[in-house]
């Protein structure tokens, strides 16, 4: 793992805070346990800076330093030099478009979408320029969200409908201002979002994508209610791994496609809370973009609403959270000057039943890692030698979860 010093930290603090800042000291602690986080590894820092003409103002910084994971197996599952730079533009150039724009319109703070964490600098190499390309030198700097009292939720009980909520709605701004963009200024969307979406490489084979086969149907097998659909999951998972060798397969409707964040589940999002109630949210930031996608905006919302609820969610406030989503899609839109008269909720219904199908596999594969139990996490990257050296056998919210996805997704006609 790259190490960091006080002059890296300088060279990169220096162009958002000025070029008289000096970083007297900082300390390094890994900010994440294991299991949390295989794309990166995640440093929590303390920086002190000194800045001022007269060196005389000292200030700490809680940062986060997101660096690129070690060479090997994870290498190909996330594509660092990829990835890294997506993350980066999210970060800098889309979060400033996003927000150039809600500023021209006049968005009223209330409604005015602010789920970055702010970015105190970045690098791809040791270059001083951000190539298109980066190298196990490249670094992220964050603000430190925990010392901002943000919190993550439980991983494996999933989101209460409070917390649901205001992901959803949060969700579809996200959405809706990349829409907006790509309506509006065209060519700025294609130099920032557009770019930003560009594929990453997921580096396996068809042998080795089919080896992984076997495990996720057995997690269907051993819930007596989904062993009869057996069958449509494996037909949901060879589409999956078609499309992989086959991007022509499947182009998202252009009315809803739009950049996705592509893994929203719980451990990518933090909420901060009311002072007065512990338990009510009233802010949510998102993080982990490296594999953002150009495709339909209902990917995100059916792939997070499936890993990421408590049980009862989805039964109890299905319709009324896809209603919430289109309400706050539209308003969003509204508010930047963009004709919603296309966007009715029965277009959105259409696009949910056109678009939720390509989620089956991917939800399903994703809830082995999601509801892992701690101690069966893998301690280290290195560990991870496979597809199916990531996965221990389902437990009983990876069941709980598999069910629900399998038998809704039948009785909705999406496998």
């Amino acid at each position: 793992m790259q190490e960091i010093n006080q002059q890296d930290l300088q060279s990169l603090l220096r162009p958002q805070l000025g070029n008289e800042v000096i970083v007297e000291s900082f300390t390094s602690k890994p900010l994440t346990q294991p299991g949390e986080n295989y794309g990166s590894t995640m440093l929590a820092l303390e920086v002190n800076i000194i800045k001022g003409d007269d060196k005389a103002t000292r200030t700490k910084l809680n940062l986060v330093a997101k660096l690129v994971p070690p060479p090997g197996f994870v290498w190909k599952i996330f594509d660092p030099p990829n990835t890294a730079w997506k993350e980066i533009l999210c970060y800098t150039t889309v979060r400033e478009e996003y927000e150039k724009l809600q500023k021209e319109k006049c968005v009223p703070k209330e409604k005015f979408l602010d789920v970055f964490p702010r970015c105190y600098g970045a690098r791809t190499t040791l270059s001083k320029e951000i190539g298109e390309k980066a190298d196990e030198n490249a670094i992220l700097l964050l603000e430190n969200l925990k010392i901002l009292d943000y919190r993550l939720g439980d991983r494996k009980k999933g989101l209460d409908i409070t917390h649901t909520r205001l992901a959803v709605s949060q969700l579809a701004r996200f959405h809706a201002m990349s829409i907006a963009l790509k309506k509006l200024k065209p060519q700025v969307f294609k130099d920032t979002v557009l770019k930003a979406c560009r594929r990453h490489n997921f580096d396996f084979s068809e042998e080795e994508m089919r080896a992984n086969t076997p495990n996720l149907l057995n997690s269907v097998k051993i819930i007596p209610e989904c062993e009869m659909y057996v069958d449509r999951v494996l037909q949901a998972i060879n589409i999956g791994i078609q499309r992989q060798f086959d991007k022509s397969l499947h182009p998202p409707c252009e009315l809803y496609a739009t950049i996705i964040h592509s893994d929203f589940w719980v451990n990518n999002m933090m909420f901060k809370y009311d002072p007065n109630n512990e338990n009510t949210p009233v802010g949510i930031k998102f993080v982990d973009f490296q594999i953002v996608k150009y495709s339909s905006c209902v990917r995100d919302l059916i792939f997070f609403l499936y890993t990421s609820t408590e049980e009862g969610v989805i039964t109890n406030h299905y319709d009324e959270l896809v209603s919430l989503y289109h309400n706050n899609f539209t308003d969003c839109l509204k508010l930047t000057g963009c004709d919603t008269s296309e966007y009715t909720f029965q277009s959105l219904l259409d696009e949910i039943d056109a678009s939720a199908p390509l989620e089956a596999d991917h939800i399903l594969f994703m809830l082995a890692p999601i509801c892992v139990d701690k101690h069966e996490v893998k301690k280290s990257l290195s560990e991870i030698d496979g597809l199916t050296s990531v996965f221990p056998e389902p437990n009983a919210a990876h069941k709980r979860k598999a069910k629900q996805l399998i038998i809704d997704f039948v009785r909705r006609g999406w496998i």
